[in-house]
């Protein structure tokens, strides 16, 4: 059977050589058999995005993948949303919470069955991707929520997808993520610099053709296929200043891979941008802190 892949701007880069191009592309024409978007998540994410959608028909379809709903429900009870009373019903989940975020829940449940392969491969790797996965989008909310509030949902599904293409790799290529991941711990460097090295083009890449792949917004598959451009930070990209300071805060705590206290966040060309301060930064990353230790069980 064929598997036919549309073309997007981002599927290949004219300045790489052909067979880095062609292996870019066949790796994402195999992802069609990892559990990436399940029946039911792609139906919730076509009628969220219907105007003319009820959140009585986003509750029929949900309410068909039990284990979906348990996890919407619990996520909707947690810290990150707020709310004043306990959401008990899935249709009250959808109306408190609205379109937007259980579009963003569904999303984290699709995710979170791409990390959890319950194969022999399964292991550090994964959780530690998962947790900065969790950490980012976290991050990249609190930011939206005080900086930017009408990105607050795209905020926190760019950071929690930022490296999706990095355990995309890891079950296509495993064993030059093996060599990359190894390269990463041991030498303290860079992710996607060493997978430019090693493969001909990174997970930025790889990332931004399965967003495209499971048919999420244009604006997202830009954000996560430039979030390691520094010359794409601009103050009319502001999802991608927040991913990129998301990113950074979590790195600068320790969570996933890269742990790098020093690392330099009032200095760094998106908070050129939005401006914070020291105290600022050390205030959401305590935010950060508490809800992770709190809400983390909820999403693992």
């Amino acid at each position: 059977m064929t598997t036919v892949v549309e073309t997007s701007p981002v599927a290949a880069d004219p300045r790489e050589p052909a067979q880095v191009a062609d292996k870019l592309r066949k790796i994402i024409m195999t992802t069609r058999d990892l559990p990436a978007m399940p029946q039911v998540a792609a139906k919730v994410l076509e009628l969220s995005s219907d105007p003319d959608t009820s959140a009585q028909k986003l509750q029929q379809v949900i309410a068909d993948d039990q284990a979906m709903t348990a996890r919407i429900l619990k996520i909707a009870n947690s810290a990150m949303y707020s709310c004043s009373r306990k959401i008990k019903t899935l249709t009250e989940a959808i109306v408190m919470l609205g379109f937007n975020s259980i579009r963003s829940l569904v999303v984290t449940s699709a995710a979170r069955n791409l990390y959890n392969t319950h194969s022999s491969r399964t292991g550090l790797k994964e959780r530690l991707l998962w947790e900065h996965s969790i950490g980012s989008g976290f991050a990249c909310r609190l930011l939206a929520t005080r900086y930017a509030p009408d990105l607050t949902e795209e905020a926190f599904l760019a950071g929690l997808l930022h490296d999706i293409g990095k355990l995309v790799l890891n079950q296509k290529a495993p064993r030059e993520f093996d060599e990359i991941v190894q390269i990463v711990y041991n030498q303290n460097r860079s992710f996607h610099v060493t997978e430019q090295e090693i493969l001909g083009f990174h997970h930025a890449h790889v990332g931004a053709l399965l967003i495209q792949k499971w048919k999420l917004t244009p604006l997202l598959e830009e954000v996560i296929l430039l979030h390691h451009d520094p010359g794409a930070i601009n103050q009319d990209a502001m999802l991608l200043v927040l991913l990129d300071l998301g990113n950074r805060l979590c790195h600068k705590m320790g969570i996933g891979f890269v742990d790098d206290a020093e690392l330099d966040l009032v200095g760094c060309p998106a908070n050129r941008i939005l401006g914070l301060s020291t105290e600022e930064f050390a205030e959401i990353a305590e935010t950060l802190r508490n809800t992770l230790e709190t809400e983390m069980e909820i999403f693992v």
